[in-house]
């Protein structure tokens, strides 16, 4: 068998460090590993992962090593470097097959990552992408998935945490979800780990989570001996005051851009971060008229597409300047011989100068200029607070009168007074109402944003397309695709939208429940809006201005269908397939899942049932005709469950949800509520609550119930579900959507609550997603393209 130290040699061109070797061969996984910069965390941790799950000579080693890697980070640009590195090493390993690699980050979400909840997989991505699917509440996604990726990344997790000090408010919430998975129970063992040399590990001590602060990996003294980290831990980097101050005047701009010049060493490599994107934008301006020397302009406000190109570009940028923000700060791997950085908090000065001198290079030295900012001024203070700047003000100054020097050594020995982090934790009662996905009556949503970061740092998504005057059109409609996608903060959007509006013009966002787009009068974290070309707002070369006269090139993505509510897009494939062959379609994949996760907590029997039950409901007189009225050579020969391309029927009641006749029959027939539950799920649509919804047909008795285009005394033919189950004909009752009890038989919400106080959240979100896979891949095997259709 391969060695650990071969392997991981192999696979990422290097001889591991003895702290890496250990990380990956001890019998138990730390909650923190504190390491300096540039000592390969991320190696450490990944390939650490993937030895412990895939090679590790003791089975059971490899049984209790989680099955998905989710790879936390605070920033975009981090996630993107990272996700390359992780990219090359599984094509090094030859495990691309294998362990499958997603990225999630605002802009850039991966199609269909959750249809293999079954095999290995990696999730890189940002700390708003990833917590807010933690929480139910998953940003840039169809809601109706939500409940999909909440259960898949709660459950059978090994979360990691990077660059923790950049987190904020996050940093809480992920010690908070970890003691929430411990108490109320995942199926397969889920862990966290935090990584940072700055980290207060008090701070992951919350309400619910205690954790063994003790369990910390750091480097031994055979590490602090071996020749290559020696070599970094000894890089010297001299600390010097610069000569310009932001004083939030027009001149500030100017004079920085002149002393950056200056201070350019030709030949080398000069860094330049900016707290403000819009400060490096006009400095990368005025430096393009100061010198001929090659210029990178480098921050989060960018689309995917030109931003590739800009990490490509960084990559092999060695020789010029890089204007930059805190898009720099952590991660990137890149070194130089001199660096430039505002005055900002103590922990990112600290991640700021891992961009100087990294590998100790510069065996002369480099340099570290620090731009004090006027803080008497509060707004200049931002993104940060002013008492943050303040500290690190006089810090730095003690060290500009004593050592002179903010290399890794001597930064050990300077000892920061440790902040509180703002941001609410997330509660129990917070956690069981999120697990609620239906809105409240007038059509909001809990608001997760303060549990994954500070309030200032919430963003917005805006796209640009070309359409005639008037809402976009058809020929527009497809839903919001990554590649267009530009982050931008919130308040800058809402000026931004405050001036689309001045100039009578508008901003759209695609309501699911009306099935088109409508303006933005609102705008709230992680909300995509799409907004017309001509209206400007974003430069090529500068990113996200929100000045009109700068007007982006058009992106050309594949167009996919937006969701609606009462979408079903796996209704219609190649061809017509009777409800009895899709309910043993779905029952087979249920089961073959369910092998596939070997685990024997899983109830599996009653999961195969309830695949057999789940499309019970389209037996249903309404979905009948919606699949034949108009083809008459099909009205014979049912009930179907799926149609094919050429049938155009339109439902007699808008709004229509079978899975409700699914699950109403089901407690009609007194099968358990966990397949009723299952049933009426699986396609997260009705799950905690039955209401009506404001746009559905009413009947015209003035009593009579109704909800989602069910009504009360509708009438289900007798049904052969196949496999033995025959369900007599079943006339509806709705008494289930009364709160409280009706003549001693509970409410469906009442049901639904006591199902999740008996497997908890995390628990009752997997069987759910069990089921609603299984009837994905049931679906895909008569039309394999119908997956990459709709964000559903």
């Amino acid at each position: 068998m391969v060695e650990f130290r071969d392997w991981f040699e192999q696979t990422s061109g290097k001889p591991p460090f003895p702290y890496q070797e250990h990380f990956a061969t001890q019998s138990e996984l730390p909650i923190l590993l504190d390491v300096i910069t540039g000592a390969g965390k991320t190696a450490t941790v990944v390939l650490g992962w993937l030895w412990r799950r895939r090679f590790y000579p003791d089975q059971r080693i490899r049984d209790r090593t989680p099955r998905r890697l989710v790879y936390c980070l605070p920033m975009r640009t981090l996630v993107e470097q990272t996700y390359a590195e992780i990219e090359k090493w599984l094509k090094k390993a030859g495990l691309e097959g294998d362990a499958e690699l997603h990225l999630l980050m605002g802009g850039a979400i991966s199609k269909r990552w959750d249809i293999h909840p079954e095999k290995d997989c990696i999730l890189v991505g940002t700390q708003d992408q990833l917590l807010s699917r933690a929480l139910n509440r998953g940003y840039a996604m169809s809601r109706y998935r939500w409940p999909v990726q909440f259960a898949l990344v709660n459950n059978d997790c090994l979360w990691v945490m990077d660059e923790v000090q950049l987190m904020g408010a996050g940093v809480r919430t992920t010690a908070q979800l970890q003691g929430f998975r411990e108490k109320f129970g995942t199926y397969g063992l889920v862990a966290s780990l935090w990584m940072s040399a700055t980290l207060d590990s008090e701070l992951l001590k919350t309400v619910d989570y205690q954790p063994d602060l003790n369990r910390i990996h750091r480097l031994s003294e055979e590490d602090e001996s071996h020749p290559v980290l020696q070599k970094r831990l000894q890089a010297k980097k001299r600390l010097v005051r610069a000569e310009t101050v932001i004083q939030g005047k027009e001149e500030d701009t100017k004079a920085l851009a002149s002393e950056v010049a200056k201070l350019h060493i030709p030949g080398t490599l000069t860094i330049l971060i900016c707290n403000r994107v819009t400060r490096a934008q006009a400095v990368y301006q005025e430096l393009s008229h100061l010198t001929s020397d090659s210029l990178l302009l480098l921050h989060s406000r960018f689309r995917p597409c030109e931003r590739q190109e800009l990490n490509q570009k960084l990559y092999k940028f060695r020789v010029g300047i890089i204007v930059a923000t805190q898009a720099i700060e952590a991660g990137i791997d890149i070194s130089a011989k001199t660096l430039i950085s505002e005055l900002t908090s103590w922990f990112s000065f600290v991640q700021r100068v891992g961009r100087c001198n990294r590998y100790g290079e510069y065996s002369d030295g480099a340099t570290v200029y620090w731009v004090d900012i006027d803080t008497h001024k509060k707004q200049l203070a931002a993104p940060y607070q002013v008492e943050f700047l303040e500290e690190a003000r006089k810090l730095l100054s003690q060290i500009e009168e004593g050592i002179k020097d903010v290399g890794p050594l001597a930064l050990g020995s300077v000892k920061p007074e440790l902040k509180s982090v703002e941001g609410l934790i997330p509660r129990k009662n917070d956690l069981l109402q999120l697990f609620d996905t239906s809105t409240d009556l007038a059509g909001h949503d809990i608001d997760i944003s303060p549990f994954i970061r500070s309030s200032n740092e919430l963003d917005v998504a805006i796209a640009w397309r070309d359409w005639e005057e008037g809402k976009p059109k058809d020929s527009v409609s497809g839903a919001l695709r990554q590649e267009e996608l530009c982050r931008v903060s919130l308040r800058q959007a809402q000026a931004f939208l405050d001036r689309l509006i001045k100039n009578k013009s508008s901003a759209w966002v695609w309501d699911g429940s009306e099935g088109d787009w409508v303006k933005a009068s609102r705008l709230y974290p992680g909300i995509a809006i799409l907004v017309k070309r001509k209206d400007g707002g974003y430069s090529t070369t500068l990113g996200f201005t929100g000045n009109p006269t700068d007007e982006p090139n058009a992106v050309n993505a594949p167009v996919i269908k937006p969701e609606k509510d009462d979408s079903d897009w796996l209704t219609e494939i190649k061809i017509y397939i009777t409800l009895s062959q899709h309910s043993h379609d779905v029952e087979l994949r249920t089961e073959e899942l369910c092998l596939k996760l070997n685990d024997s907590s899983l109830p599996v029997p009653l999961l195969k049932r309830s695949g057999r039950w789940h499309d019970l409901g389209k037996a249903h007189e309404v979905f009948q005709a919606l699949l034949t009225d108009n083809r008459l050579d099909k009205q014979t020969g049912g009930p179907w469950a799926k149609s094919d391309k050429m049938n155009r029927g339109v439902s007699k009641r808008p709004g229509f949800r079978h899975e409700l006749v699914s699950a109403l029959v089901a407690l009609q027939q007194n099968e358990p509520d966990l397949l009723a539950y299952l049933v009426a799920a699986h396609h997260g649509r009705i799950r905690m609550t039955i209401q009506p919804v404001p746009y559905e047909k009413q009947p015209d008795e003035p009593n009579r119930k109704f909800a989602r285009g069910v009504w009360e005394g509708d009438t289900i033919p007798a049904v052969d579900l196949g496999g033995g189950l025959e369900i007599p004909e079943q006339i509806l009752s709705l008494d289930c959507m009364t709160i409280g009890d009706v003549e001693g038989s509970s409410s469906w919400t009442a049901r639904a609550i006591a199902l999740l106080n008996e497997y908890g959240p995390f628990k009752l979100a997997f069987l759910e997603t069990i089921i609603r896979v299984a009837d994905w891949r049931a679906s895909e095997t008569y039309r394999n393209d119908i997956l990459g259709e709709t964000d559903a």
